[in-house]
């Protein structure tokens, strides 16, 4: 699929304004941008950012795809109907080229649980059982990859992976609640995960450079919510920074910039990580009171994408730019990517994603204009 098949319902999409999604005129503009804004390609401007160095501009991302009911409306609303994958969508809406895989660790064969939120494994014996169904040989599309990875060497996309995580995958075989208590009533079990899991990710990750070096990764946890980490800091040190202490050097001496994906408040573990080699986190939820200019206060070299609060963006553009005002400061001093704190709920019009954009690309030059890195 072209992204030049969709300029002109673009133009009739997104007409008001003046953002450079809204002067498209025919396909030759769509893609058009100033030669001051040219002179950094998309993966250059991102790891220029997360590294602390100056940028024309900084990235503008969505990391996270959007809810299916976003789309659901924003189709009724006028993006094009037969638009699926998330990478096109971002494409079409103006965001910069970035691609992730996704590499788990279970088969297509691994039971489904009987409802949300059970798991599979009580003890020793039943994950024994349920191994066969668990870390696939093949855990990617080596074809897709290597397409990926030719717009990489020419500096128009940015890759990244993401690997379960070792408080997320032995969730996903005990179920939620279960897997709280297995940290004291099935500790063996849980190590025994860990082990495994770590195992599968190292030999997929080897295999995937074979192919494509990603530019960052996410670990998977959402350890974290309102109020803070889900485990304290003993139960990390014993179940899960000895994972990380072992896949953490194999990710830098590619080159991967480490990060974690945990949903909620992560300001009391932001050093757990740290500690183990972990360079920063998304997507820095503000409903769960983060504050990234005390984030950063507390850690200065931690590298961060998300932050900006999904819940304003249903209210208009003053709400919108009050919030980028907000966060200006922090994307001013280099190592961080604006981006909605999690998926664009479905309060959110197409009109008002729009308005969020164009905004968005205002602040990202603004930062990078006066910004602090030198």
């Amino acid at each position: 699929m072209s992204n030049e098949r969709y300029s002109s319902l673009l133009v009739s999409c997104f007409r008001v304004g003046t953002s450079r999604l809204v002067v498209l005129r025919d396909v030759s503009t769509y893609h058009s941008r100033t030669t001051w804004e040219q002179s950094m390609k998309n993966r250059e401007r991102f790891l220029n950012t997360m590294n602390f160095k100056p940028v024309d501009r900084l990235p503008m991302v969505e990391w996270a795809g959007w809810w299916d009911k976003t789309i659901h409306r924003w189709k009724e609303e006028g993006l094009p109907k037969d638009l699926e994958d998330a990478g096109e969508i971002r494409e079409v809406l103006g965001l910069d080229t970035m691609r992730q895989w996704w590499i788990g660790a279970k088969k297509s064969t691994f039971p489904a649980p009987e409802e949300y939120g059970k798991g599979a494994v009580s003890d020793m014996a039943s994950y024994v059982r349920v191994k066969e169904h668990l870390y696939p040989e093949e855990t990617f599309d080596r074809n897709t990859v290597a397409q990926w990875a030719a717009q990489q060497k020419r500096g128009d996309m940015v890759v990244w992976i993401t690997l379960e995580g070792f408080f997320w995958f032995p969730r996903t075989l005990f179920g939620i609640e279960a897997h709280l208590y297995a940290f004291y009533d099935r500790a063996e079990v849980m190590h025994a995960m860990n082990r495994d899991v770590l195992e599968h990710n190292l030999r997929a990750l080897d295999s995937f450079c074979e192919v494509c070096v990603p530019d960052f990764m996410t670990f998977a946890e959402d350890m974290s919510y309102n109020h803070g980490p889900m485990i304290s800091k003993p139960l990390f040190d014993e179940f899960m920074a000895p994972y990380y202490r072992q896949i953490v050097p194999r990710l830098k001496e590619y080159g991967i910039i480490p990060l974690v994906d945990t949903d909620g408040n992560i300001e009391s573990m932001a050093s757990w990580l740290t500690e183990v080699g972990v360079e920063g986190f998304l997507p820095l939820e503000r409903q769960s009171g983060i504050d990234l200019l005390r984030l950063r206060r507390e850690h200065p070299g931690l590298k961060m994408i998300g932050g900006y609060d999904k819940m304003v963006m249903r209210k208009g553009e003053a709400a919108m730019r009050a919030e980028f005002e907000r966060i200006l400061p922090v994307m001013r001093q280099g190592g961080y990517i604006p981006s909605v704190d999690h998926q664009t709920p479905p309060e959110v019009s197409l009109e008002n994603y729009r308005i969020y954009l164009k905004l968005l690309s205002e602040y990202c030059h603004k930062a990078a204009q006066s910004s602090s890195v030198t």
